[in-house]
């Protein structure tokens, strides 16, 4: 069981260094207030930190990467495209 929280530890650990983005996104996602706006203030505190560390920049490359993969289209479905639209 020990194991365990100590997995649990060093995942949420983890998660919090280095993907400080999906905090500020949750707190936008959650019914206005004034503690979703401090906790919004303390994550956009906390994402500035973490990149000025330098620890977001996986994150950053990952999603520019699936950016790029979204908007790719097999050979001839622009064409497709235009025909159905």
């Amino acid at each position: 069981m020990r194991w365990t929280g100590v997995a649990i530890g060093v995942a949420t650990l983890s998660l919090a260094l280095t993907n400080a983005n999906s905090i500020t996104s949750w707190g936008a996602e959650q019914t206005p207030g004034p503690r979703v706006a401090q906790l919004l203030d303390r994550a956009d505190r906390w994402r500035e930190t973490t990149d000025r560390a330098g620890l977001g920049s996986a994150r950053a490359a990952m999603h520019r990467l699936w950016k790029k993969m979204e908007e790719a289209r097999w050979p001839g479905e622009h064409a497709r495209d235009q025909a159905q639209g």
